[in-house]
């Protein structure tokens, strides 16, 4: 979800917002963004069913078909275009999958009859979660090599699901403990699984790690995690909750939080937003509408970040975005 580019420019000079649109249905999300400004998520189409899509400037948005199914998913898309997510195999189960060069490959499961891929790195490795053999249990997975699928295991409780890979192979995400309550982890191959912590509540989780193995999530409200500060709280738009769920490698952390409004039904009015690595947060709006989240951002070139996500428009439809952000010296 991350990519490299030049030293930061923390002066935002201009913010745009712009709709994806749909594959014929009533909602759309956008899920990650590479450098390129290539956007991949999940929108329904005219017969009402989740299918994985794919946008690009020059061709708009077009159905990814990654499987032979149904149901698909776009969770993450790397700098040389490699697309993830999950599909139906039109057998009954449903599947993370890796999209490359047209091809769709079926990475399988950890036994059971369901998986779902989350995030690829540059070198193609993929982490996701999927259900063990039996069925009950749901575990962390990553894909190192094409083939081999490893069970990351928990915290001591039955569950866990790894959010994000980075270009070195750590995994991060979040695992039940033996307490019950999920924790936030960081998995090396190494060191295998290490509790993050939570920010003072029970329960934590990890969205996003950058190649300088920084960690940014939610525990009750959006936090960033380095070896040298360990767990720190990153605040909010005004409002009592955020949660961040991506980082670039030059630290921009973008994600969701309430504002300390309401809207027309007394619910907390949530905006994305964009962390400097200064420090600042800025509101990045909607498209009218009360609500919308940021998933995703990436440095493309000449002072561009890419951020991609969903935004409630004036009727309150849901509908998959792209903000540019222009940076200046």
């Amino acid at each position: 979800m991350s990519a490299s580019g030049s030293a930061p420019a923390t002066v935002v000079t201009e913010v745009s917002i712009q709709e994806l649109g749909t594959l014929g249905g009533a909602v759309s999300q956008a899920k990650a963004v590479n450098r390129l400004g290539h956007v991949v998520g999940t929108s329904r189409d005219g017969l009402g069913r989740s299918r994985a899509f794919l946008w690009t400037a020059d061709l708009g948005i077009a159905d990814l078909r990654p499987l032979s199914g149904v149901s698909s998913s776009a969770n993450d898309i790397s700098e040389p275009g490699e697309i993830v997510g999950g599909g139906d195999t039109g057998f009954g189960d449903f599947h993370a999958y890796l999209l490359s060069e047209g091809t769709g490959f079926d990475l399988g499961t950890l036994g059971g009859n369901e998986s779902e891929a989350l995030a690829v790195n540059r070198l193609g490795q993929v982490a996701g979660h999927s259900r063990t053999r039996g069925g009950v249990a749901k575990h962390a997975f990553v894909v190192p090599e094409p083939g081999r699928m490893l069970d990351l295991g928990s915290l001591g409780g039955a569950t866990s699901i790894a959010h994000d890979v980075n270009d070195g192979g750590e995994v991060t995400g979040f695992a039940e403990t033996s307490a019950g309550p999920p924790h936030a982890f960081l998995w090396t191959a190494a060191n295998g699984m290490r509790d993050l912590g939570t920010l003072g509540g029970t329960a934590s989780m990890a969205l996003s790690i950058n190649n300088r193995s920084e960690v940014v999530g939610g525990s009750g409200r959006a936090f960033l995690w380095t070896e040298q500060a360990g767990i720190v709280d990153l605040g909010t738009l005004g409002g009592r909750t955020s949660c961040a769920n991506d980082v670039s490698d030059l630290g921009y952390v973008v994600g969701v939080s309430q504002t300390g409004e309401v809207d027309g039904r007394g619910l907390p009015v949530t905006h994305a937003f964009l962390r400097t690595p200064d420090g600042r947060m800025l509101d990045l709006g909607t498209l009218g509408g009360h609500h919308s989240s940021a998933a995703a951002v990436s440095e493309g070139d000449a002072g561009t970040l890419w951020i991609a996500g969903h935004s409630h428009d004036a009727t309150a439809s849901v509908r998959a975005v792209l903000w540019t952000v222009r940076l200046g010296q």
